[in-house]
């Protein structure tokens, strides 16, 4: 994905399953452990831009949420798939940049 962070964000808060704007927004505070606040034109751009590319949909509020008129997100198969290519390249960079810091090869081409 050639988006910024924030796209991202959005769609590790949705991997742990469905939720409405502001749980959004309070799912990524909590995983990034209050370094990383999404405004609301960032979260809402964010999921009308991962909506219309299919990677989560609208749905139904979970049981026991209530709803009150919030609309829920939760990730389609495109949007697991997404975050999973996301994760592998993330550990590659990980991998690659501690490799730099042991003072081998970051590239890996030694390996």
């Amino acid at each position: 994905m050639n988006r910024s962070p924030a796209y991202l964000y959005v769609l590790t808060a949705l991997g742990g399953g469905p939720l409405h704007g502001l749980g959004v927004a309070e799912a990524v505070s909590t995983f990034t452990r209050g370094s990383v606040v999404l405004g609301p034109g960032t979260l809402y751009r964010c999921l009308a831009d991962l909506d219309e590319d299919g990677l989560i949909r609208r749905t139904e509020a979970p049981p026991g949420e209530g709803g009150g008129g919030r609309k829920f997100y939760e990730l389609t198969d495109g949007g697991r798939a997404e975050l999973g290519e996301a994760i592998d390249e993330l550990t590659r960079l990980v991998a690659a940049a501690g490799r730099g810091l042991r003072g081998d090869d970051p590239i890996g081409a030694s390996t």
